[in-house]
């Protein structure tokens, strides 16, 4: 059975058209250059016909001093704005490496503020990114009855389409077993494809004399 990426999945019409289920799905693959079986692609849209496809949520990543994207559980891994990897809600705090690009002063006073509730120390500035993620608490959502249609109907073209790539596989091994032997033989009448005479007509095409008489080797 093949294994397939993301893209060439989709290109099968395997997968359904709806961005929301795509991304669920490469988020299941772990990213869009992870190579997945036919059996797991049409199991992970079975279980999404069965069960809906998860919802994502959003949560906020840290740049680290090292350069690197990470929240308080680690580094993690990021493509098109996707986390990839299953998180919590209240896994999204600041690592303890996170760059700090400044820090914001209560009332612009450049230090500490004694207010009516105590003294505020300044807010550390990070840098930032707004990224989509799925988790345990990932709510799901159902297909609607076009979507359901669409995946239909994206089957069918795949089906299609892998029994015509079949065909035309067929055709070419079929066309590469004439370029043998049999494809170089001569119909009777014709002339040899060599310019030469043929094998067995008129011998090897040297003449000689041997005694002033004309012999054909």
């Amino acid at each position: 059975m093949a294994a397939l990426d993301f893209g060439m999945a989709l290109a099968r019409g395997m997968l359904p058209k709806a961005e929301a289920a795509q991304k669920d799905l490469l988020n299941l693959a772990g990213g869009r250059n992870i190579f997945k079986s036919e059996d797991w692609w049409n199991k992970a849209v079975d279980e999404q016909i069965k069960s809906g496809y998860r919802e994502s949520q959003t949560g906020t990543v840290y740049k680290t001093t090292s350069g690197d994207w990470a929240i308080g559980s680690g580094k993690v891994n990021i493509q098109d704005g996707q986390l990839y990897g299953s998180y919590k809600a209240d896994m999204f705090e600041a690592p303890k490496d996170a760059l700090i690009k400044g820090y914001s002063y209560p009332r612009n006073t450049g230090g500490g503020f004694w207010g009516l509730g105590g003294y505020s120390a300044p807010s550390p500035i990070y840098e930032t990114q707004q990224v989509t993620y799925y988790g345990p608490d990932t709510g799901r959502k159902d297909y609607t009855a076009g979507e359901l249609s669409d995946i239909t109907a994206s089957a069918k073209r795949g089906a299609e389409q892998a029994k015509r790539i079949a065909a035309e596989r067929q055709a070419t091994r079929k066309k590469r077993g004439t370029g043998g032997v049999l494809a170089k033989a001569r119909i009777e009448g014709e002339g040899p494809a060599t310019g030469l005479p043929a094998l067995g007509e008129g011998g090897l095409g040297i003449t000689g004399s041997i005694l002033g008489g004309g012999i054909k080797l």
